[in-house]
């Protein structure tokens, strides 16, 4: 029988997105004949841990939460005598060489600018793709996080995440407002609950020559990503939100048919979470996976970043991520 583990993680600052702020977050894991699979439980997407862990040990009917099917799922995968990517090679066909996938560093909304201004000072001599949680509730505020990380990085390729945090109007207004910053795309910039009529409205109000959009919780899963075609010019690709590592790739097979870009991204997790995500990373355009830099415990060891912000692999097969000893 699997094991089952719930585990907090704790963040080394609190967090702040659209959503709310946090400092610690928790993670599902199953364990079985040495493999392991990990999935973070994310309350913005009704999930529960208690009745995640209940289902996984048989305990509750149903389909179970996606954290535990991916939890479950991923475990399976790391019992592959391959590395990952391998298989996904298979399917999509030939990604980017390894060493032209670079990561970016996410930077969650801050409060005092002098002191983000440092930190994307800092963050950016690493990481030449710099990720601005935007949706602070204030507009101004928003643009002057743009404008902050703008100068203290001006050579940097960045892009702004919402996370829902604008109405359709305020999304008109807003990218037009930071167009002069240089942003290659606003991501998810209307609440997902709003469902696809708001991004129909939203397609029907950008002028033309808009920044490009991508979609992150309005897209669960490929047939999502069909709806999106026509309205959305990318979709962020996270396993979590697919609930499995082939759903991942569906996603990406599916937007590369429609002609949109991938972003690959992940949550607050361990090292054993971003790992199993990097493997998609050479079929992705943008790749933020850096959820296990946020923490003070992360308790595996996997993937890292070399001194230019390069995704490094570790050469094991399966996931390829281990208990830190």
């Amino acid at each position: 029988m699997p094991e089952i583990e719930l585990k907090t993680l704790h963040l080394t600052e609190p967090f702040r997105i659209a959503h709310g702020v946090s400092s610690t977050r928790q993670v599902v894991r199953v364990h079985e004949s040495g493999a392991a699979g990990e999935a973070p439980i994310v309350y913005y997407y009704r999930e529960n841990a208690e009745e995640t862990v209940s289902w996984l040990k048989g305990e509750r009917e149903g389909g179970g939460s996606k954290a535990g099917q991916l939890a479950r799922d991923l475990c399976h995968w790391d019992q592959q005598a391959e590395p990952l990517w391998q298989s996904v090679e298979k399917i999509l066909g030939k990604g980017k060489p390894w060493e032209e996938v670079y990561a970016c560093r996410s930077l969650g909304i801050p409060t005092d600018l002098e002191v983000f201004e440092e930190k994307v000072r800092e963050t950016s001599r690493q990481f030449r793709v710099l990720k601005l949680k935007l949706g602070s509730g204030d507009l101004d505020h928003d643009e002057g996080i743009v404008s902050t990380a703008r100068a203290a990085a001006p050579g940097a390729t960045m892009f702004a995440d919402v996370n829902g945090g604008w109405s359709v109007d305020e999304t008109v207004l807003m990218m037009e407002r930071l167009k002069r910053y240089g942003l290659v795309m606003i991501e998810q910039p209307v609440h997902h609950g709003q469902g696809i009529e708001a991004w129909k409205e939203l397609k029907a109000k950008l002028p033309a020559g808009a920044l490009p959009l991508y979609a992150d919780e309005s897209a669960q899963n490929a047939e999502d990503v069909q709806r999106l075609a026509g309205l959305a010019d990318g979709v962020n690709v996270k396993l979590l939100k697919c609930a499995s590592f082939g759903g991942g790739i569906e996603m990406i097979a599916e937007a590369r048919r429609l002609g949109m870009g991938v972003l690959l991204g992940c949550m607050i997790e361990s090292s054993l979470g971003t790992t199993a995500a990097a493997h998609l990373a050479p079929w992705a355009d943008f790749v933020d996976l850096d959820g296990h830099l946020y923490l003070t415990d992360d308790d595996y060891t996997g993937i890292t970043f070399d001194e230019q912000g390069r995704v490094v692999m570790p050469q094991r097969c399966g996931i390829g991520a281990r208990p830190r000893t």
